[in-house]
């Protein structure tokens, strides 16, 4: 099988600041009846989005007030955004004073993530944003892809008296709406400093259901699987923290027609070491 071939090679690569964080919507904005009367239908789903306009209700109004505007029984979204868990029920008796409400949409585009570092990391930030605003990488389960990418600016730092911890505020544009209201995730801030570590293309990466692995060529012209634990993904480049040494071959393109112990043909790329 033809493959094109990479090695893998110690490269410098940027510190990160390591937090956990809570996505929080940029605004809530409560739904009410504009009239009296009792909820005769509910149409949204919690969690799904809704454009501004969107039917959310039905409310049947006081026999006195439908004569008067018998067409306000609508409640429609007067936002784009996420709509909540319903607040009330059918048949539940609601008006325009409904501290309550029928449902929230929140906004998610853009959203923002808080978080904390230790006092001892806030230098380190300090200085980066003295450069300007400091970019920010927020990921979910899959610590090698991140969901979105954001922002963190010289006012979002917010140092908490009396704790040995900094409050941040980061914003992210989440157009695609990977962030949603409540989400945990990792949020990683880069340091002004640089490490070495093991990187390969990330071209090379495939990934199954028992977790992320790469095929490495052998002297023999043979290509074997190599289950791999890796870091971040910089510049189209991946740290592989277990799996693979430095100057081991791993095929980059061709990777679709192997299998375990596939014979291959290196059209591109470095050859194995001949001591393996």
């Amino acid at each position: 099988m033809p493959v094109v071939t990479a090695s893998a090679a110690l490269r410098t690569v940027p510190v990160y600041l390591e937090s956990v964080g809570t996505a929080v919507a940029s605004r809530t904005t409560v739904v009410r009846s504009a009239v009296g009367g009792n909820l005769t239908e509910i149409d949204f789903t919690a969690g799904h989005r809704v454009v501004a306009g969107d039917l959310l209700a039905r409310v049947e109004p006081r026999a006195d007030q439908a004569r008067r505007d018998q067409d306000a029984t609508e409640v429609r979204a007067p936002a784009s955004g996420m709509v909540g868990g319903a607040l009330r029920r059918v048949g539940d008796r609601v008006s325009p004073g409904d501290q309550t409400g029928i449902v929230t949409i929140s906004r998610t585009d853009p959203i923002s993530v808080v978080f904390a570092l230790p006092e001892t990391m806030l230098r380190a930030v300090r200085e980066k944003l003295l450069q300007g605003n400091l970019p920010v990488r927020a990921y979910g389960h899959d610590k090698v892809h991140a969901l979105a990418e954001g922002q963190l600016r010289r006012g979002d730092l917010k140092p908490q008296q009396g704790a040995d911890k900094g409050k941040l505020v980061a914003t992210f544009a989440n157009t695609d709406h990977a962030l949603t209201p409540g989400m945990r995730v990792d949020v990683l801030v880069p340091a002004n400093a640089t490490r070495t570590a093991l990187a390969i293309p990330l071209a090379a990466v495939r990934r199954s259901s028992a977790g992320y692995y790469a095929y490495m060529v052998t002297r023999h012209e043979t290509a074997h699987v190599r289950p791999l634990t890796l870091g971040l993904v910089t510049d189209d480049f991946v740290v592989v923290r277990e799996g693979l040494r430095p100057g081991d071959v791993i095929v980059t393109d061709g990777q679709e027609q192997l299998t375990e112990g596939s014979h291959v043909a290196i059209v591109e790329g470095p050859s194995p070491r001949t001591s393996e």
